[in-house]
């Protein structure tokens, strides 16, 4: 089960080299996708640059700013995510990007052995998550601690703050800017590009799988959900190096992104009353059931895309 990207590099380069080009081409990305992003949404403050960049600095402070901040958010992640790794790969790779998206599999079957397991181990990562939120670094660390746990709660405030909606259309743009596009962005970047490079760097897809989910979890910026977006991180990356096709990846982290967003706007509409985002909620009897669930969809599903490649010669 190995992908074709993992272990070339564009004409004979060094991976290392690759990898640090595709690092300076996403940075480059977030600065002209911000830029852009803060053209986009000039009209809503009447072209005033100065009410603008306060709204950025402290978002919040404005009831309607839920639109332009996910403009704001949306035009960032094309830019670096999106457009930025396809620059490089047709540039300094040349290749076609149309074959990371590949699917040598039977599509629907993948598709819902995917889902099911991302659904399967969203139950999983709960006792993680709340594991996380609660870690407590030494004393000697107790500065370092109260910047983590500000940053986590200003990141908490904004997420309610932009996931709260209030409409149908308000839900559509989310689950575009949330779910869509991190989930082609962010999957060819972090999987399709640094994965490869990783694996290709250390010869061993399993350290290049867990780096790119480490280096993923770091990117977000949340101490405190570090280790749970890092073990889904490799759960992409596993889904990646199983089938060799981008798709899957991209599908399960649009499905994790999207089922959540859904779930928070129902809730907010009083329309179910399970709260998603509180974990407590779970009973360790379902998180059990689910946990034997996941490893046995996990290993049928590798199995599946296993006996497909054999088929396939």
């Amino acid at each position: 089960m190995d992908n074709n990207h993992s272990t070339t590099s564009a004409k004979g380069r060094s991976p290392l080299l690759s990898f640090f080009i595709i690092i300076l081409f996403a940075f480059v990305g977030l600065f002209i996708g911000n830029f852009i992003g803060l053209i986009a949404i000039l009209p809503y403050y009447n072209f005033d640059l100065t009410q603008t960049m306060n709204f950025i600095s402290n978002p919040m402070q404005d009831e309607m700013g839920r639109m332009p901040l996910l403009i704001l958010q949306g035009a960032t992640s094309v830019v670096s995510f999106i457009i930025s790794p396809l620059l490089y790969i047709h540039y300094y790779e040349k290749q076609n990007s149309t074959g990371y998206m590949a699917m040598p599999f039977p599509l629907w079957p993948s598709v819902l052995l995917t889902v099911l397991l991302t659904q399967s181990f969203m139950f999983v990562n709960t006792p993680i998550i709340e594991w996380n939120m609660n870690v407590h670094l030494p004393e000697f660390m107790r500065g370092l601690e109260q910047m983590a746990q500000q940053q986590e709660q200003y990141l908490k405030e904004i997420t309610e703050y932009v996931t709260h909606f209030d409409s149908l259309a308000q839900l559509f743009m989310g689950l575009t800017v949330i779910a869509i596009i991190p989930g082609i962005g962010e999957e060819l970047l972090f999987r399709g590009l640094i994965q490869n490079k990783l694996s290709a760097i250390f010869k061993n897809p399993h350290i290049g799988i867990w780096l790119a989910a480490f280096l993923f979890a770091l990117f977000h910026f949340q101490f405190y959900g570090l280790i749970p977006r890092m073990l889904l991180g490799a759960l992409f990356g596993y889904l990646y190096w199983w089938s060799g096709s981008l798709l899957l990846a991209i599908i399960a982290h649009f499905f994790n992104n999207g089922f959540t967003l859904i779930m928070v706007y129902l809730y907010h509409q009083d329309l179910v009353s399970f709260d998603i985002e509180g974990t407590s909620e779970i009973s360790s009897t379902v998180i059990v059931f689910f946990t034997l669930l996941f490893g046995s969809l996990a290993y049928y599903f590798f199995k599946f895309i296993r006996h497909q490649a054999l088929q396939n010669g």
